[in-house]
């Protein structure tokens, strides 16, 4: 079979390797400076005059724990008879798996060689988010056994990185989207068309995934945050009840201290008595503020 399209990519951590595609694809600054900024939105827009694709899509690192996920983006553009996978060294492990998945990526088109990457990337959010389920499962355990800071921590850091893959899930969606408005996807073949209802159902499920696991994690912190309250109010509650019945033996002591004449200062067993006199006082006081707490 004859070849019909090329295939390569691009390490955006070698200057010298973007320049020379640059001048030997003929691409734009402007598409050169998508792939190179890390903080680029994914996105995707078709220049019908140069025929020139170009789709920035945000890929995660499944190696990473859970509560560090981290996302990052790869670029596909495609001009002539050539696709270019435009990423840094985050994306090597994906880039493995494209080569040993597409041994021979000439028996597909260049789009369907795209959308099957973009299938796999989306499929690659999945255990990430099994991850992050499994972690929130674990210290939702933990904390109803003793809540510690250090696992409300690390709770707000699982929900701070939920926040962020369920940004990077709902950016690629609409990409997929947005695609199908554009008029390169009027060229597609039947089942390209199918391939990216395929990816699309993937990356909503992704969306609806993320956005119910962010949702736990803010109700369990929630949860966690009136329990701390209630904890602290009940703290401040005994401390206020003591700091009231305790009072009395100061207030007994503090007029029987006096170098004036008081009852009781010449009597056998006068300090039984002041005690008797606090003891008392302080029973009032602790079922006056029993009375007032309860009521």
């Amino acid at each position: 079979m004859q070849q019909r399209w090329t295939w390569h990519h691009i390490n955006l951590d070698d200057p010298a390797a973007v320049r020379a595609a640059t001048a030997r694809y003929q691409l734009s600054t402007e598409q050169t400076g998508y792939a190179v900024d890390r903080h680029e939105r994914a996105h995707v827009e078709y220049d019908g005059l140069a025929e020139s694709f170009l789709l920035v899509f945000n890929i995660p690192d499944a190696d990473q724990d859970a509560a560090q996920a981290e996302t990052h983006q790869m670029t596909f553009v495609i001009k002539n008879d050539d696709l270019l996978t435009f990423g840094h060294p985050d994306a090597a492990g994906l880039v493995q798996q494209l080569t040993r998945r597409f041994d021979a990526p000439q028996t597909l088109s260049a789009y369907q060689f795209l959308l099957e990457s973009l299938y796999l990337i989306t499929q690659r959010f999945m255990p990430l988010m099994e991850k992050a389920d499994n972690e929130r499962h674990h210290i939702a355990q933990v904390l109803r056994e003793k809540t510690t800071r250090k696992r409300l921590l690390e709770l707000s850091d699982l929900e701070t990185n939920a926040l962020y893959l369920g940004n990077a899930t709902r950016q690629n969606q609409s990409v997929l989207e947005q695609l199908k408005g554009l008029s390169v996807y009027h060229g597609f073949s039947v089942q390209e068309k199918e391939r990216l209802e395929d990816v699309l159902i993937e990356a909503r499920q992704l969306v609806d995934m993320t956005s119910l696991g962010s949702q736990n994690l803010a109700q369990l912190e929630g949860t966690y945050n009136n329990i701390l309250n209630n904890n602290l109010n009940d703290t401040m509650k005994f401390l206020t009840i003591w700091s009231i019945v305790l009072t009395a033996p100061t207030i007994v002591s503090g007029f029987f201290g006096q170098n004036v004449p008081l009852p009781f200062m010449h009597t056998p067993g006068g300090w039984g008595i002041t005690i008797l006199l606090s003891v008392a006082l302080a029973g009032l006081f602790a079922v006056w503020m029993n009375h007032y707490v309860n009521k």
